[in-house]
């Protein structure tokens, strides 16, 4: 029983107006078949017309087309039931031989059952259909079909006083019932082009189509049971197709006209809600009216307005100003926002986005804010592995040039004066050579070790490095730059003096050290090394009396992004980089370097390093 009551409370309407009908055509039948034929015709005429006012009216909104190319058919197919109504025998008002109404019959019907097969092939067609050719085309069907009935009357004849059906009338029914089952059969396969209530009723309507054009294959009196039958069929058809098109069109339009944009609409909401940025809109008065996030709400106040706005972050101190551009400029506004909270630093990318409506007036306004934190790390990383590779270059010219230099000096003299060379001095210079190969193969060395630090794979071997013997053979390599100079080197260190360091590291720091020192140093100077012992560090200096280094440049000396490079006082060049790998090595030593400097009078580098 309240299954009953719930029914009947959804559908009464319906129920009264089916009762109604029932009531009034059974009361026309007193007065004449003439009279029912007339009102169920006129009835499904009506609904015809309502069904093409729907579907011309919505056609710039409406994305099913297989609807749409119905609705628009369906204005033609009440005309032609209207000249059915019209041509009936029994009516008088055209006045023709035979029965054209049963001509009429079939070609509308047939003209229906093909529209509804057509509309399949359109159903998943992606580009729009053009609504004023198919108004054309049917247009021109239906106006020949008028001609080959009433004006050249060369359509067949459907229907014979006496014998009744002709074989054209009644093979053109099957015809009919044939395409209305393929169409339900697509119909029930493509059920999801279409919500649930407008499936339902769609084939409902092509099942009760079917019924109709069953009963008009076999009936024998245009005036007898089976043909009265056929028409209540008609009728019910037509009833649905009033309840899929109209009434859904009207109080259900999502299930009709915007079901693929509810659909679309519910799949780009689902995707805005969980893109990894944050998406605001905000109204004319800066009110925030959706955001893809769960956010806290706070009220701020702007030069204009109150903007509710989710804090927490501290971006609305970005935002706000730039909605209030984009609405005064109505141009799309873009900001980088950078926030700090201790270590903790974050980026974000800000789009402010005015948006218009029909009327073009800016209604609202999008914002989307992206965390681009880790973009700004790697993009740190990025010219940090750029200035590494700088920097190894420059090590590689720095360090190698004085080697080179040595063996390109030596084998042009040998080149040169060879005949004039005895094999004592030839012998010498050889030796120079071999000295110098081993020193740039030994920098090669180093230059590799080096480059795996770089990369995290090699770390510091620490073990106890004898001061002496480090120093001595730091000054072997660096001994014919100073002498290209003629500049003394000269080493004041208490013997016994041991590290606890890595050996080639270490070296490595005490060449650039003096390299750097003999380069800004003036001919005839000396280069001091001094190393003494306080507590658990050993602390070792390289002094010069050169061209000293400016305020300005002696903090960033030390920095991997410095390029200050000047020229030495016979005019070397470098980099200014090489000082940096002394850096990274003392620290991968556990060890500090810094420096004295005072410009004009010359430099002094410190070294500090753990003792063994």
């Amino acid at each position: 029983m309240s299954r009953f009551l719930n029914f009947f409370k959804a559908n009464y309407r319906t129920i009264f107006v089916v009762a109604f009908l029932v009531l009034l055509f059974q009361f026309s039948k007193q007065y004449g078949y003439i009279l029912f034929h007339t009102l169920v015709e006129l009835f499904s005429i009506v609904i015809a017309f309502a069904v093409f006012i729907v579907a011309w009216n919505s056609r710039y909104m409406q994305d099913n087309k297989y609807l749409h190319l119905v609705g628009i058919s369906y204005i033609f197919i009440g005309a032609l039931d209207l000249l059915h109504t019209l041509t009936y025998k029994g009516m008088n008002i055209i006045p023709l031989q035979g029965h054209p109404a049963n001509q009429f019959w079939v070609s509308t019907r047939f003209l229906e059952a093909v529209t509804l097969l057509a509309g399949f092939t359109l159903i998943e067609r992606t580009k729009k259909i053009n609504t004023d050719l198919i108004f054309i085309a049917y247009f021109f069907t239906t106006l020949l079909i008028i001609f080959l009935i009433l004006i050249w009357q060369v359509f067949p004849v459907c229907f014979i006083d006496g014998v009744g059906q002709t074989p054209f009338k009644i093979f053109g029914e099957y015809v009919i019932i044939a395409i209305l089952l393929l169409c339900a059969f697509l119909l029930i396969k493509k059920r999801l082009h279409f919500s649930p209530t407008v499936y339902r009723l769609l084939l409902a309507s092509v099942i009760f189509t079917i019924l109709s054009e069953c009963c008009f294959a076999t009936y024998i009196s245009i005036y007898g049971p089976v043909n009265e039958m056929g028409h209540y069929g008609k009728l019910i058809a037509f009833f649905l197709i009033y309840k899929a098109n109209v009434e859904t069109g009207f109080v259900k339009p999502t299930d009709f006209i915007f079901k693929n944009l509810k659909e679309n609409e519910e799949k780009y909401r689902t995707l805005a809600e969980n893109l990894p940025g944050l998406i605001l809109r905000f109204d004319r008065e800066f009110k925030c009216i959706y955001s893809n996030k769960v956010v806290v709400a706070d009220e701020l106040t702007s030069q204009e307005n109150a903007l509710i706005f989710a804090k927490g972050d501290g971006l609305e101190q970005a935002i706000i100003p730039r909605i209030i551009r984009a609405k005064d400029t109505g141009v799309i506004q873009q900001t980088n926002y950078q926030q700090k909270n201790g270590d903790n630093e974050k980026f974000y990318s800000i789009q402010v986005i005015p948006e218009y409506g029909a009327n073009g007036i800016g209604n609202t306004f999008l914002v989307i804010c992206q965390d681009i934190s880790a973009l700004k790390h790697t993009e740190k990383q990025l010219q940090l592995i750029n200035h590494t590779k700088d920097k190894l270059f420059s090590v590689i010219a720095h360090d190698l040039k004085n080697p080179f230099t040595s063996l390109i000096s030596y084998s042009e003299l040998i080149a040169n004066n060879a005949d004039r060379l005895g094999p004592e001095k030839i012998g010498h210079m050889a030796q120079r050579m071999n000295e110098s190969a081993k020193l740039v193969y030994t920098l090669l060395e180093n230059l590799l070790s080096w480059s795996r630090v770089q990369s995290g794979l090699l770390k510091a071997r620490l073990e106890s490095v004898n001061l002496d013997l480090l120093l001595e053979s730091v000054k072997k390599h660096c001994t014919p730059q100073a002498q290209a100079k003629d500049i003394l080197i000269k080493i004041d260190t208490r013997p016994g003096l041991t590290l606890l360091a890595d050996n080639q590291m270490s070296a490595t720091i005490l060449r650039n050290l003096i390299s750097n020192a003999i380069k800004f140093s003036f001919p005839g100077n000396e280069v001091h090394i001094k190393a003494e012992q306080n507590n658990s560090v050993v602390k070792i200096s390289v002094h010069d009396c050169g061209t000293g280094i400016s305020e300005e440049h002696k903090g960033k000396l030390l920095e991997l992004t410095n390029t200050f490079s000047s020229p030495g006082t016979a005019a070397e060049v470098g980099t200014g980089l090489g000082l940096v790998l002394c850096r990274e090595f003392a620290e991968l030593n556990n060890g500090t370097i810094y420096l004295e400097s005072e410009l004009g009078v010359g430099t002094t580098f410190f070294l500090l390093l753990p003792a063994n």
